[in-house]
Parts: structure tokens; C-alpha cells; sequence
């Protein structure tokens, strides 16, 4: 058994005028990985493409110790997979839809999909075109969850639309499901807060390229703001790992990279710092991916 549930080598794939990459990532198994970014950063491009939903220009990806697109059909036998994009509508009512999707899955649990449908409060007679669009999310957490021997979860944005309750539900679901070490999740979602609790992991996209990556905890304690004092006239200087984040006359914020940076460059480059603060998820996001003028 690898331990990579999910690694890409020099994949990218061009989507109209989007680059994607060349990326290359690994999500281990027995750890939850936080694909973050901002919107177009490529971070559905990158699931779908793991899923086998549309194919690299180059390079090679490899799920579960399998390579995709060549044994696809394996691959989605042993990874569950959510997304706002999955559409339902077509079945009528929510327990057809569970009844066709079930069919295809040996390890379907009928008495764990009862118990998350009650959970989530949603009801086998419900017209799936009558649910808002929090509730067809669930539908598709449960049809997910359901699944005995998944190895994988791959999950876009699947807290979109869902209350408080059913949230804490599914971080408590994710936490249970990577409980075995067999077992890994790449999630990608824009409620930072709770990915900066609940992985173990975290990459970094912008643009199409990745960024930052590795284990959150390290690149947390990595980065820090620093609050500084700059040449008042000109351009800020931005020596090797100092990202300028704002300013207001000789007053400046920076984002430092304690790996990168050289306290006798900054000094060379007129930078004096005041103080240093640790970095939230959030805050490291936006500074890594925003556009600041100096």
C-alpha cells in the first residue's frame, strides 16, 4: 500500500486562457489536506481532474496507488466524492437518487446512510428540485459517507449552504473517517477557520501554481506579520522572503518568511522592525495570494 493517496507529478492542463500548473502535490494517507486559494485559483480543476472529470495536458496522476485515467473505473470504486456541481435532479425524489447511486457500491451501508439522512434532516419522499441548495449538499455528504470501504474523500466546497450544526456534523464525520490510517481526505473550501483546526495538511494554490505547501502547523509557524519601520520615499523593497502586505508613509506590514528571509537584507534595504505577530490560515492566504502596491 503507498502512502500517497493522491500524488500528482508535473500535471497541467490548459482550460481556455487558464493555465493549471505543472503541479505536483501529495496527499498522504492517514491526514486530512487543505487545497486552498482564491476563486480561478484552479482548485476544482485540480479535484476533477483526480476524479478523471477531464484529462491533463502532461504529467501523471496517481490515486490510491492507481493511475488515472487508465484505471478510473478502480479509482472511483474506492473514492467518494462530494461537490456543488453534482446534480440530482433528474431521479425526482431523494430516495431514488440513493437507491440508483447505492446500486454501484458493494459497500453501501443502508443503516449508516439512514442514520446521516436523519442526522441532516433530510427525508427518503423529499422532491430533490424542492431543496435548498444547503440541503442537496447534504444529499451529497450523505451518498459520500455512506460508503464502508472508501479510501478516499474528495471534497469541494462541501460546506456550502450548511448550517452551523451540519457543519460541526461533518468535520466530526471527516475527523471519523480519517480516524483510519488507510484512509486520507483532500478537501477544498473557503471556511478557513475551521481547515486551519481540522487539517493536517495544507496547499496553497494561486494562479494555477502552488504557492506553499506542507503540514499546517509548520508553515503556521513559518510565516509571521512583522510591523516595521520603511524609507519613507520610493518603492518598498521586497528582499527575499518579505512580502509587503500595507504601508502608510514609513510605516509598513510585512509578511515574513522566517525560512527565506535575511535580517541583513531587510536592514540593507531600510527595513526596521518593530514587532512580529503569528499568522492565522486567513491572514496567510490572503497575504500569499493578494496584489499590494508599495
Amino acid at each position: 500500500m503507498t502512502d500517497a493517496a493522491v500524488r500528482l507529478e508535473g500535471v497541467s492542463c490548459k482550460i481556455g486562457k487558464f493555465q493549471l500548473g505543472p503541479l505536483d502535490l501529495v496527499a498522504p494517507r492517514g491526514s486530512v489536506t487543505a487545497l486552498v486559494g482564491p476563486n480561478g485559483a484552479g482548485k476544482t480543476t485540480t479535484l476533477d481532474l483526480i476524479m478523471g472529470m477531464g484529462r491533463p495536458d502532461h504529467g501523471r496522476i496517481r490515486v490510491l496507488g492507481l493511475d488515472q485515467p487508465q484505471e478510473e473505473a478502480p479509482i472511483k470504486s474506492k473514492v467518494a466524492y462530494v461537490s456543488p456541481d453534482l446534480d440530482f435532479l433528474a431521479w425526482g425524489k431523494v430516495g431514488r437518487a440513493i437507491d440508483f447511486v447505492s446500486g454501484f457500491y458493494p459497500d453501501w451501508d443502508r443503516d449508516r446512510c439512514a442514520w446521516l439522512m436523519d442526522q441532516f434532516g433530510i427525508g427518503r419522499d423529499e422532491r430533490i428540485a424542492g431543496l435548498s441548495f444547503g440541503a442537496r449538499i447534504k444529499l451529497s455528504l450523505v451518498m459520500a459517507l455512506a460508503r464502508r470501504d472508501a479510501e478516499l474523500l474528495l471534497l469541494d466546497e462541501p460546506t456550502v449552504g450548511l448550517d452551523a450544526a451540519a457543519r460541526r456534523l461533518l468535520f466530526s464525520e471527516i475527523l471519523r473517517f480519517v480516524a483510519r490510517e488507510d484512509r486520507a481526505v483532500l478537501i477544498s473550501s473557503h471556511q478557513l477557520t475551521d481547515l486551519e483546526r481540522l487539517a493536517d495538511r495544507l496547499i496553497i494554490l494561486d494562479r494555477g501554481r502552488i504557492i506553499a505547501s506542507g503540514a499546517m502547523d509548520e508553515l503556521l509557524r513559518r510565516y509571521v506579520t512583522v510591523d516595521a519601520t520603511v524609507r519613507a520615499d520610493g518603492l518598498v523593497p521586497e528582499p527575499m522572503g518579505v512580502r509587503l502586505l500595507e504601508r502608510d508613509g514609513d510605516r509598513a506590514r510585512l509578511l515574513v518568511d522566517r525560512h527565506a528571509a535575511d535580517p541583513e537584507a531587510m536592514a540593507a534595504s531600510g527595513i526596521r522592525p518593530l514587532a512580529e505577530a503569528p499568522v492565522t490560515l486567513d491572514e496567510l492566504v490572503v497575504a500569499l495570494t493578494s496584489d499590494v502596491e508599495a
